[in-house]
């Protein structure tokens, strides 16, 4: 089907591959590179070989909460909710509850 459109493929994103020197500081290479990844809207930065980026949480200050999701917390709005959570329950076989031969899951 000829609609008169010709796609034309987009050039390819420009690639840079800094020195290690070059990419010590690596927000200063970027800006040293952004006018011409400005002009292409979107590039690739292929790091040094040898470039490991640092660690940045502080694991000694770091500290969360875990959040305790409890089954019964469940919404189930309506049949076709009570079936989807029925199927996820029954595909990951969830390690806490058990089926019996008419389908529903019993609680362990």
């Amino acid at each position: 089907m000829d609609n008169g459109f010709e796609f034309v493929p987009p050039p390819e994103a420009p690639v840079f591959e800094p020195t290690l020197e070059e990419f010590e500081d690596p927000l200063r290479y970027i800006n040293k590179i952004r006018p011409i990844a400005e002009k292409a809207g979107i590039c690739k930065i292929r790091p040094p070989p040898s470039w490991q980026p640092p660690f940045a949480v502080n694991v000694q200050k770091f500290r969360f909460t875990p959040r305790l999701q409890k089954l019964n917390e469940l919404e189930v709005i309506d049949d076709q909710d009570y079936d989807t959570t029925f199927f996820l329950l029954r595909t990951y076989k969830i390690n806490f509850c058990s089926f019996n031969d008419n389908n529903n899951f019993i609680l362990k």
